[in-house]
């Protein structure tokens, strides 16, 4: 029987990568409407997009610090995106984007290491 993982950290870093893509073209894209409207959502899609780019990277590579290296990059990643939606009309550069972005990766870091002990046991370093 093959063994399939190699595939499938193929398969998540192609989607890593295309997530990247979609949140930063969401960041800099003039007046994004939101499905659901309530004041402050956006903090609630900034928190699971940045939870998403940071858990990810856990089922994308093979190594335990390439994973956190990749998903600690997406912190100064959602501040320069941050910074340039300044630039973009209808967008504006918000603090409180920047920690849910942060918040989000933190949290996802937690949750991809655990997910990846549980599902393929102790990660290499």
């Amino acid at each position: 029987m093959e063994n399939k993982q190699p595939l499938l950290f193929r398969f998540m870093q192609i989607a890593w990568l295309i997530s990247i893509a979609f949140v930063a073209y969401l960041s800099l894209r003039p007046d994004i409407e939101f499905p659901v409207q309530f004041n402050n959502i956006d903090k609630i899609y900034h928190f699971i997009a940045y939870l998403w780019l940071a858990v990810v990277p856990f089922f994308g590579f093979h190594r335990f610090r390439m994973a956190l290296l990749g998903a600690c990059f997406m912190i100064p990643m959602g501040v320069i995106l941050e910074f340039a939606q300044s630039f973009v009309p209808g967008r504006f550069f918000s603090v409180y984007d920047m920690a849910a972005n942060t918040t989000g990766v933190i949290l996802g870091i937690g949750l991809g290491r655990y997910l990846k002990l549980r599902f393929f046991g102790l990660p290499r370093r």
